[in-house]
């Protein structure tokens, strides 16, 4: 797919208009509202009115798409299974057949188990949680989708995401007094806004042979633990304390995610491998 295709995105959140900002051909930007959040959209993209979770909604424009980016943002009272997999498989649905040639899903790694191991895109373990739960079966209706109209697919499932906007203190803050439960010892699995971007158009622009699941975090995972550590230290906060001590061997327990399929397969080189809080200027 060439990088300057007419591109659709659905969802315009922190990372859609981002992505739609740095795409280099026509974009045709979706949302509830239909409106530019930051003020005037730039002069490639053109905004829609598109509420996937209604009946009524209008595709018109989208026959002129072809690339597909799914990339919603929930707000917090939103019904994820009816944005997620019910809008997706309504929009994809009415999707007006013509020039469609590529189909991305925004997701999360909440897709995967919560396990103490390195997971790649081969782990087939569904997760226990609900939010985890309804990721896996959005992935399912966009890989049956491209399947059954033999349209090439990728489900990029991101960590959490900070950069411009979205400092890490967000991420951890304090949300309790006292202790914070556990040991702090879990993993983090993040990934900064550029490079979350980079795979996004990566993913999109990918030949038609390409097609299949790839994570998008950082190479490293901090436990959580230091991650609030650093954060007191730059803001100068009281540091947090745990409810049970640092395990005897010291080593971070959980799920740690792993982004070589990002590497080899899109050709990512990451800008921000790892966050150092105090020396990035966008945290």
């Amino acid at each position: 797919m060439k990088p300057d295709a007419a591109l659709a995105i659905i969802g315009t959140g922190y990372l859609g208009m981002a992505v739609a900002s740095a795409w280099r051909g026509p974009v045709l930007a979706a949302s509830r509202s239909g409106v530019w959040r930051d003020g005037t959209a730039p002069d490639h993209v053109r905004m829609l009115a598109l509420d996937v979770t209604s009946d009524a909604f209008d595709t018109a424009g989208l026959e002129a798409a072809e690339v597909a980016v799914l990339c919603y943002a929930p707000g917090r009272v939103q019904d994820r299974t009816a944005l997620y997999v019910e809008g997706t498989r309504r929009v994809l649905e009415r999707w007006p057949r013509g020039r469609l040639r590529r189909i991305v899903w925004v997701g999360s790694t909440s897709a995967l188990p919560d396990r103490d191991a390195w997971l790649d895109e081969r782990c087939e373990q569904w997760p226990t949680s609900e939010r985890g739960k309804v990721q896996r079966e959005a992935e399912r209706v966009v890989m049956d989708f491209g399947q059954q109209h033999q349209i090439p697919w990728l489900v990029l499932r991101l960590g959490g995401l900070y950069g411009p906007g979205r400092a890490l203190d967000r991420l951890y803050r304090r949300r309790r007094e006292g202790p914070l439960p556990g040991h702090g010892m879990a993993p983090t699995n993040l990934i900064h806004r550029d490079d979350a971007i980079q795979a996004v158009l990566a993913a999109a622009s990918a030949p038609a042979r390409i097609e299949g699941v790839v994570h998008g975090v950082d190479d490293e995972h901090p436990p959580r633990r230091h991650m609030y550590a650093q954060i007191a230290t730059h803001t100068g906060q009281e540091p947090v304390t745990w409810a049970e001590p640092i395990p005897a061997d010291g080593v971070a327990r959980g799920k740690r995610v792993s982004n070589l399929r990002l590497k080899q397969w899109l050709g990512v080189r990451l800008r921000y491998p790892t966050h150092r809080l105090a020396e990035d200027p966008n945290g």
